[in-house]
């Protein structure tokens, strides 16, 4: 045991000695049988095991939704895939229909009104 384990044992120990004394009151003992966490702890423990519980759901919620994003991500490249092989199949060099209409390219809207 390390010199400053040591040391953290002993201050416990003089802390609960010193508590213990306080808590006493004219000449009573401690008796450590009749110790009792009352209904504060009981509500902190409730407290406790609510908020763990709630978590775990939201944890599997979690987990399922990425599970499903990722199936769906694996499914979506597999039929990219397919329709990749089948196009270069046919050859057919077409320009999507995206490209033609100048979709994604930041200009739609832009027009004036000409005043």
């Amino acid at each position: 045991m390390s010199v400053v384990s040591s040391v953290a044992l002993a201050a416990q120990s003089f802390v609960a000695d010193a508590v213990i004394a306080l808590a006493a009151k004219d000449g009573e003992t401690f008796d450590p049988d009749k110790v009792t966490p009352g209904p504060e702890g009981f509500i902190a423990t409730a407290v406790f095991a609510a908020a763990v519980i709630l978590l775990g759901f939201l944890l599997v919620k979690r987990l399922r939704r990425n599970s499903y994003r990722h199936e769906i991500r694996e499914d979506i490249a597999a039929e990219l895939a397919d329709a990749g092989t089948a196009d270069d199949a046919g050859a057919t060099g077409a320009v999507p229909e995206e490209t033609q209409r100048g979709e994604g390219s930041g200009d739609s809207g832009s027009r004036g009104t000409g005043a």
